[in-house]
């Protein structure tokens, strides 16, 4: 009897040994696991509040960027008051390439990395009733998406020479849309570039950039536009 108890006794050590070791191999793998999502949450978080600690920024000391300014109203004014409208697609053209901006912020679409050469604008989309959201809504009397046919005069002006290692501003393009029923739309752009559309659209690349190296480049654009101005 004895015999017998003694076994069961050590039968039941070697099965809470195992079963301690066991729990320590899962304490261990919770924690790597813990601790590598932890390390991810803490990448997205830094990401999502520092943008300008992304891929935004130049390659080298040779690369160039190009800022788009580009607004678009509607005549669906309800719409209009609920969501703030955004280009899905705008398009820079480099004699038979075309190049799509990499980074918007409120209504500047940015052009980072470019080589030096001859750039001007080439087409943008906006896809109807969803602004900067990622949701469609239906409508009878509309097409999906508006595609900007620039005119000719409006691609010739938007034009620049583009250096090694500047920020330029190529211009702002303000986009009409007037709704006809069973019709095409009628789209009016209006082209424009001033100094004061560069100051501000300078003003906003460092302000919501400030820690990229083209922030800094556009805040030395300012100081420059600003002793213009004065």
């Amino acid at each position: 009897m004895s015999s017998n108890s003694e076994n069961e006794k050590h039968t039941e050590m070697e099965t809470n040994n195992e079963t301690q070791l066991e729990g320590k191999k899962i304490s261990k793998w919770e924690k790597i696991t813990s601790g590598v999502f932890r390390k991810i949450l803490i990448l997205l978080f830094v990401t999502y509040l520092f943008p300008e600690c992304s891929s935004f920024g130049p390659k080298n000391s040779q690369s160039s960027l190009i800022i788009v300014h580009m607004t678009i109203v509607k005549d669906e004014m309800i719409l209009d008051e609920l969501i703030d409208p955004r280009f899905q697609k705008v398009t820079l053209r480099k004699g038979e390439k075309s190049i799509e901006y990499s980074e918007s912020s409120g209504h500047y679409y940015y052009f980072q990395n470019l080589k030096e050469g001859q750039y001007e604008i080439f087409d943008a989309i906006h896809l109807l009733n969803r602004g900067a959201s990622d949701f469609a809504f239906g409508s009878t009397k509309q097409p999906n998406k508006i595609d900007i046919d620039f005119e000719l005069d409006d691609i010739r002006k938007s034009r620049i020479d583009l250096l090694p290692g500047t920020v330029v501003f190529m211009g702002s393009f303000h986009v009409t849309v007037d709704f006809k029923f069973q019709e095409e739309p009628k789209i009016t752009v209006r082209y424009s570039k001033t100094n004061e559309e560069e100051l501000a659209a300078m003003d906003h690349l460092y302000k919501n950039y400030p820690r990229s190296g083209w922030g800094q480049k556009a805040k030395n654009r300012v100081k420059l536009l600003s002793s213009f101005a004065q």
